[in-house]
Protein backbone atom coordinates (compact mmCIF):
# COMPACT_ATOMS: atom_id res chain seq x y z
CA UNK A 1 0.00 0.00 0.00
CA UNK A 2 1.42 3.31 -1.19
CA UNK A 3 2.23 5.67 1.64
CA UNK A 4 0.17 8.20 0.54
CA UNK A 5 -3.20 6.08 -0.27
CA UNK A 6 -6.50 6.79 0.84
CA UNK A 7 -5.95 3.89 3.16
CA UNK A 8 -2.90 4.50 4.68
CA UNK A 9 -3.47 8.24 5.29
CA UNK A 10 -6.82 7.20 6.82
CA UNK A 11 -4.41 5.05 8.90
CA UNK A 12 -2.24 7.54 9.85
CA UNK A 13 -4.37 10.17 11.29
CA UNK A 14 -6.20 7.46 13.12
CA UNK A 15 -2.91 6.68 15.24
CA UNK A 16 -2.14 10.52 15.33
CA UNK A 17 -5.42 10.92 16.91
CA UNK A 18 -5.35 8.30 19.22
CA UNK A 19 -1.45 9.51 20.18
CA UNK A 20 -3.00 12.98 20.76
CA UNK A 21 -5.61 12.01 22.73
CA UNK A 22 -3.04 10.01 24.80
CA UNK A 23 -0.66 13.37 25.44
CA UNK A 24 -4.21 15.46 25.71
CA UNK A 25 -5.19 12.56 28.44
CA UNK A 26 -1.56 12.79 30.38
CA UNK A 27 -1.26 16.57 30.33
CA UNK A 28 -4.49 17.42 31.98
CA UNK A 29 -3.86 14.62 34.57
CA UNK A 30 -0.86 16.38 35.61
CA UNK A 31 -2.49 19.77 35.11
CA UNK A 32 -5.19 18.83 36.99
CA UNK A 33 -3.21 17.03 40.26
CA UNK A 34 -1.32 20.61 40.66
CA UNK A 35 1.86 18.75 39.52
CA UNK A 36 4.67 21.19 40.21
CA UNK A 37 5.92 21.62 36.76
CA UNK A 38 2.36 22.00 35.41
CA UNK A 39 2.82 25.40 34.82
CA UNK A 40 5.51 24.31 32.76
CA UNK A 41 4.14 21.91 30.98
CA UNK A 42 0.77 24.58 29.88
CA UNK A 43 3.71 26.54 28.65
CA UNK A 44 5.54 24.34 26.66
CA UNK A 45 2.10 23.25 25.13
CA UNK A 46 1.43 26.35 24.07
CA UNK A 47 5.00 27.05 22.60
CA UNK A 48 5.08 23.58 20.93
CA UNK A 49 2.23 24.03 18.88
CA UNK A 50 2.91 27.36 17.92
CA UNK A 51 6.54 26.36 16.52
CA UNK A 52 5.26 23.56 15.15
CA UNK A 53 2.81 25.36 13.36
CA UNK A 54 5.52 27.63 12.05
CA UNK A 55 7.52 24.92 10.94
CA UNK A 56 4.91 23.54 9.57
CA UNK A 57 4.22 26.37 7.36
CA UNK A 58 7.55 26.98 6.23
CA UNK A 59 8.06 23.16 5.24
CA UNK A 60 4.66 23.78 3.09
CA UNK A 61 5.51 26.82 1.50
CA UNK A 62 9.41 25.59 0.28
CA UNK A 63 7.82 22.46 -1.36
CA UNK A 64 9.82 20.04 1.41
CA UNK A 65 5.93 18.62 1.94
CA UNK A 66 6.15 17.83 -1.83
CA UNK A 67 3.45 19.20 -4.38
CA UNK A 68 0.81 16.46 -4.46
CA UNK A 69 -2.06 16.73 -2.01
CA UNK A 70 -1.10 13.29 -1.15
CA UNK A 71 2.42 13.41 -0.45
CA UNK A 72 1.38 16.36 1.69
CA UNK A 73 -0.99 14.79 3.86
CA UNK A 74 1.29 11.97 4.27
CA UNK A 75 4.44 14.23 5.52
CA UNK A 76 2.05 16.36 7.25
CA UNK A 77 0.76 13.51 9.33
CA UNK A 78 4.55 12.20 9.72
CA UNK A 79 5.56 15.64 10.82
CA UNK A 80 2.95 15.83 14.16
CA UNK A 81 3.39 12.43 15.04
CA UNK A 82 7.06 12.77 15.39
CA UNK A 83 6.33 15.81 17.88
CA UNK A 84 3.14 13.76 19.79
CA UNK A 85 4.89 10.22 20.12
CA UNK A 86 7.84 12.46 21.68
CA UNK A 87 5.64 14.11 23.87
CA UNK A 88 3.53 10.65 24.86
CA UNK A 89 7.13 9.06 25.58
CA UNK A 90 8.36 12.47 27.91
CA UNK A 91 5.02 12.26 29.47
CA UNK A 92 4.70 8.81 30.06
CA UNK A 93 7.88 8.58 31.81
CA UNK A 94 7.32 10.93 34.24
CA UNK A 95 3.79 10.07 35.10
Amino acid sequence: MKSDSPEALMRDAGKLWVEAGSVIALRTARIGQADLGAGDEMLRMVTEKVWAGWEWSLALASGQLGHDPGTVCSRTLTYYRRAVRANLHRLSESA
